[in-house]
C-alpha cells in the first residue's frame, strides 16, 4: 500500500524546524532560449516564483565548473567543440554561449553534490538539464552532463554514489558515462517507448525500470520500491537525483501520469534511504503545473525518517 505522509506534513512547508537545505540558482539560467523550444525559461522560473511564494526559499548563486571537473565525464575535443558552437543538433541547438550556461548549470549540480556530501540535502535549479549528454555528444536539450560530472567527482573524493533518474525519458547520456565504473551505480524510471529509445534493459551497474505509457502514481510508486530495493542493497553513502517533471499528467511530451501528490510520496519513499541527497533538475515542460510538483517532491524528501 501506497505510505501517505501525515496531513500535518503535507501542509507544514518546506522543511522541519533545523533541516538543513540549500537550492543552488542563478538569474543567468534564464538568459538564453530558443523561440517554440520547450526547454524554456519559464520552465525554471515557474519553479522558483513558486518556491520563493509559498515555501520561504533563499537561493545561493553557483559557480562555474572547473574544466578538470568536466573531463571526468568528457572529452577535451568535446569540450572544444561546444565553445566553437559549431555543432549541429536539431534539439540541442548552438545558442550563443551556451558553453557558458551549461558550465554554470554544472557547477550547480557539483555544488549541490559538495553539500550533500557534508550530510545536507541539496538541490541544483539550472537549466540546461543534462541526462542525454554523453561523453562526446549533445543531444535531447543537454549539452554537458551535470549529474555524471557530480557523481564522479564525488567517487573521486572517494564516495560511494547512487543516481537516481526520475526524468521520464531514459538518460541515455548518463547510464554511458557511469556504466562500469566503481562506487556508483545507475537507476532509471522512464517511459518506454519514449525518446531516446534506450533503457529497455540492465546491465553491469546500471539498473532500469520502463514504464508504460499511461503509467500513474500507484504503479510508479510501487516500481520506484522495487528500484529502491537495488540502491539500499548497493548502500550508497549520497544519493544522486536526477528530477524530471515530465512524468506530470500534465506534461505535453510524455504519457505518463503522476499528480501533485505523487511527487510527495516520490520523496519521502527517497528520504527513507536515509541517505543525504543531492537533487539536479531535468526535465518538465508545463510551467502551469512544474512549480508545485517540485515543492511536492521537496516537501517529501525532506520529511526524514532516519538519520544519514
Amino acid at each position: 500500500m501506497e505510505e501517505q505522509l501525515p496531513a500535518s506534513e503535507e501542509s507544514s512547508g518546506m522543511v522541519k524546524s533545523g533541516e538543513k537545505m540549500k537550492l543552488f540558482y542563478s538569474e543567468k539560467f534564464l538568459e538564453y532560449y530558443e523561440p517554440g523550444h520547450p526547454e524554456a525559461p519559464a520552465r525554471l522560473k515557474a519553479i522558483v516564483d513558486h518556491l520563493a511564494r509559498h515555501a520561504r526559499a533563499e537561493f545561493e548563486e553557483p559557480r562555474a565548473c572547473p574544466e578538470e571537473t568536466l573531463l571526468l565525464a568528457h572529452s577535451a575535443e568535446f569540450l572544444n567543440l561546444l565553445k566553437s558552437e559549431k555543432f549541429f543538433e536539431r534539439d540541442s541547438p548552438a545558442l550563443p554561449g551556451i558553453y557558458r550556461y551549461a558550465v554554470l548549470s554544472c557547477g550547480s549540480a557539483l555544488q549541490a553534490m559538495q553539500e550533500a556530501s557534508g550530510g545536507q540535502t541539496a538541490f541544483s535549479l539550472a537549466r540546461p538539464p543534462g541526462h542525454h549528454a554523453g561523453r562526446c555528444r549533445v543531444g535531447g536539450f543537454c549539452y554537458l552532463n551535470n549529474m555524471a560530472v557530480a557523481a564522479l567527482a564525488a567517487c573521486q573524493a572517494g564516495r560511494k554514489v547512487a543516481v537516481i533518474d526520475l526524468d521520464g525519458h531514459h538518460g541515455n547520456g548518463t547510464e554511458e558515462i557511469l556504466r562500469g565504473r566503481e562506487n556508483v551505480i545507475y537507476v532509471s524510471l522512464h517511459q518506454v517507448p519514449a525518446y531516446p529509445g534506450t533503457g529497455l534493459s540492465s546491465f553491469e551497474n546500471c539498473y532500469n525500470f520502463p514504464l508504460p505509457p499511461g503509467t500513474g502514481g500507484k504503479k510508479y510508486l510501487a516500481t520506484l520500491d522495487r528500484a529502491l530495493k537495488v540502491v539500499a542493497k548497493f548502500s550508497p553513502e549520497i544519493l544522486g537525483i536526477s528530477l524530471g517533471l515530465d512524468t506530470h499528467e500534465c506534461d505535453p511530451l510524455l504519457e505518463l501520469c503522476l499528480k501533485d501528490n505523487d511527487y510527495r510520496s516520490i520523496g519521502f519513499q527517497l528520504s527513507k534511504l536515509g541517505r543525504p541527497a543531492f537533487v539536479v533538475l531535468e526535465g518538465g515542460y508545463d510551467p502551469e503545473t512544474i512549480g508545485h510538483a517540485f515543492h511536492c517532491f521537496l516537501q517529501g524528501l525532506t520529511r526524514k525518517e532516519t538519520k544519514p
